[in-house]
């Protein structure tokens, strides 16, 4: 008969077999909107102004300003993965824009910022 530590190592070999993989989703991509706008100030928007008739802003896949050091829908690890609820979504500055349409915000140049 085997000792238990060899029945051990095989049985943990035979689960790590039937894992496949394993891939943490990670949520801080960002993205930086350089826009100007028709009506109202940057600070409606979430923003901050560069220049008299420039403003910047750090958003989210949502188009809503980044709030914390990450994208996720909850609470993330210090790595920006493993969120609670999963990476916010949507098409980065043309949700942004689309969103803030009303004071009529043309995007200028966007830079998307991924650490990985």
């Amino acid at each position: 008969m085997a000792s238990p530590l060899v029945s051990l190592l095989l049985i943990g070999i035979c689960c790590l077999a039937l894992v496949q993989e394993s891939m943490a989703v990670c949520c801080a991509t960002k993205e930086e909107v350089t826009f100007t706008m028709e009506r109202g100030n940057c600070k409606d928007v979430g923003g901050y102004a560069v220049s008299r008739d420039t403003c910047e802003l750090l958003i989210c896949a949502d188009g809503l300003a980044q709030v914390g050091m990450f994208c996720g829908r909850g609470s993330c690890n210090v790595f920006g993965c493993n969120c609670d609820g999963g990476c916010l979504e949507g098409d980065w500055s043309r949700t942004f824009a689309e969103r803030y349409e009303i004071y009529g915000v043309k995007v200028i140049k966007v830079n998307r910022m991924s650490p990985y």
